[in-house]
């Protein structure tokens, strides 16, 4: 028969195997989620870019509406 302290040695290791297997498995996941967000922001860097000129225009079209509106408002 086999004694206690090599059944709980065997457990044991059997036990951090399957954790270590698990640890590396997680981590392979995180680095392929990562590597997608990095290529997803890489293709849509010039976004935030086209966003902040968008809302230049928009702010400049407002100031241009508003001093149409006060032109009228004092010709009236």
């Amino acid at each position: 028969m086999i004694d206690n302290t090599a059944v709980a040695l065997l457990t044991l290791s059997l036990t951090l195997l399957v954790h270590l297997v698990t640890t590396v498995w997680w981590a392979a996941s995180i680095t392929r989620r990562i590597e997608f967000i990095e290529k997803w922001i890489s293709s849509n860097e010039h976004t935030a870019e086209r966003l902040v000129a968008l809302e230049q225009r928009i702010t400049s079209l407002a100031e241009g509406i508003n001093r149409i509106e006060l032109y009228m408002r004092e010709r009236n």
